[in-house]
């Protein structure tokens, strides 16, 4: 349900552009880890990073090639020198941050 939800929708993308902003941080693997890490209160696993690149880069790959759904996505964030792709691309995996059991429920 919260998937769905517009406010989980936009926390999804001011993720986003924050990891995408993270100045010490200049990978993907690095920001996700930095995501994962603000969203859960500790560090990935190897494992859980494996699965968020594989996402990112499925994400980023799909909307390279449907640019109308990524500009649809992002709507108005706006982040310095990336592409629409690639921040709808972080988007949707911010959206599976903020939706993990973990997240949500905190225990």
């Amino acid at each position: 349900v919260a998937l769905n939800n517009e406010s989980f929708a936009e926390a999804a993308r001011a993720l986003a552009a924050r990891s995408l902003n993270a100045s010490l941080n200049s990978n993907d693997t690095e920001r996700l880890a930095l995501a994962f890490r603000w969203c859960v209160a500790r560090p990935p696993t190897e494992f859980e990073v494996a699965e968020l690149e594989k996402l990112l880069k499925e994400s980023r790959q799909c909307y390279e090639s449907h640019s109308d759904d990524a500009m649809k996505l992002v709507g108005s964030t706006k982040v310095q020198g990336y592409s629409a792709e690639t921040i709808a691309a972080w988007i949707a995996t911010s959206r599976i941050l903020i939706n993990l059991d973990e997240f949500i429920t905190r225990e």
